[in-house]
């Protein structure tokens, strides 16, 4: 199953709160700190519910003005940071 087909959810190990325009992420295991802004505190909102790629695009090219291609090239590279960090996981 490739990057776009997979569907995503917020990992158990962090919590998260929202601080005017961005999310503050604390990775409980590891005692780290992460920030997001812009379309990636977006798409850490639209992640309170299991989501794929197909569907977090669909709903961002109707908040911002982006292209299909851009947007799926960018919320795969967002995705796959996050998961890298253990922020986010794939749902089986």
């Amino acid at each position: 199953m490739g990057p776009t087909a997979a569907t995503f959810r917020r990992s158990t190990h962090q919590v998260s709160c929202k601080i005017h325009e961005e999310v503050a992420i604390l990775h409980t295991e590891r005692a780290i700190y992460f920030g997001l802004q812009g379309v990636g505190a977006w798409i850490w909102d639209a992640l309170e519910q299991p989501r794929s790629v197909a569907d977090l695009c669909a709903s961002i090219e109707a908040e911002f003005d982006v292209s299909p291609d851009e947007c799926q090239t960018d919320v795969v590279q967002i995705l796959a940071n996050l998961r890298e960090e253990g922020l986010v996981d794939v749902v089986e």
